[in-house]
């Protein structure tokens, strides 16, 4: 940066008296040079600003070719498997072009980049990385669940059964819910989970709860540390069931839920004396 003109780039200096001195500072830097009307500007012009740290730090930041390597890549598809688990949005959302433009505007916003196709993994490679990690993570927690029932402490389970309203396909899902030694709760998503068997009587939510526990090395001599919380529906609360192997009590939230949702919204009035069809 060169201060090119006295008038606009400097500002002269005075004494305490109020007496204009022969030295002029430069307005950005104030840098002071000696300066006389009658000798001209061929010091000062010849002066540069230095530029400021925080200014060449964002030029090189800016302006900075950033490489992808594999572990950018790796992070990178880390965080857009995280984006599809806790959004819900499905692997094939991150080949849109409408992600990608969003992406690519915000990298050319903050640096540029050797480009987004080199850094937004494929859907095939984001499928596989939540696959890993999902085995891991059982791993993890198959261990943490050992400890937890040798130590003779008890677990819940929450267990939920539907059927999605397009394609008519039912799903398990449990919750196991725990605490640790300094009394923190945990609850842990076991299983969502499609069931294919077309039964869906009680013999067989209790099948599918014991094979979706044995997973996790839950077996049936650990049984009678589990309480299963779920519906009052017949095929979880069945004799046959969940309570035959499993100390059971019915969600009172969904009894709640039923009781608003159901009864009091099916009311009836008295018309000419004949009672009215519910509404």
């Amino acid at each position: 940066m060169r201060c090119s003109s006295p008038r606009n780039n400097w500002r002269s200096i005075y004494n305490c008296n109020n007496i204009k001195l022969d030295y002029v500072a430069c307005k950005s830097c104030n840098k002071v040079y000696t300066f006389k009307t009658n000798t001209g500007m061929a010091t000062i012009s010849k002066h540069k600003c230095p530029v400021p740290a925080s200014e060449v730090a964002a030029a090189k930041v800016f302006f900075k070719k950033h490489i992808v390597t594999k572990q950018k890549k790796e992070t990178m598809t880390t965080t857009t498997a995280n984006y599809c688990a806790t959004d819900m949005r499905p692997f094939e959302s991150l080949s849109g072009l409408g992600l990608k433009a969003f992406i690519q505007t915000t990298l050319d916003i903050g640096s540029s980049s050797t480009g987004r196709d080199e850094l937004i993994a494929n859907s095939t490679t984001i499928s596989r990385n939540i696959d890993s990690r999902v085995r891991n993570d059982y791993e993890k927690l198959t261990l943490v669940l050992k400890k937890h029932f040798d130590s003779g402490l008890n677990v819940a389970c929450t267990l939920n059964l539907w059927m999605d309203a397009v394609k008519k396909n039912s799903y398990m899902s449990i919750t196991i819910h725990y605490i640790d030694e300094m009394f923190n709760l945990y609850a842990r998503t076991l299983h969502v989970k499609p069931v294919e068997e077309a039964n869906h009587m009680a013999e067989m939510v209790l099948e599918e709860f014991s094979k979706r526990l044995a997973v996790f090395k839950v077996m049936a001599n650990m049984y009678q540390q589990i309480i299963v919380v779920s519906d009052s529906g017949s095929n979880c609360c069945g004799t046959n069931g969940i309570p035959s192997a499993f100390y059971w009590l019915a969600c009172l939230d969904h009894k709640l839920a039923t009781m608003l949702t159901i009864v009091m919204n099916k009311t009836t009035k008295m018309e000419n004396g004949i009672k009215s069809k519910p509404f």
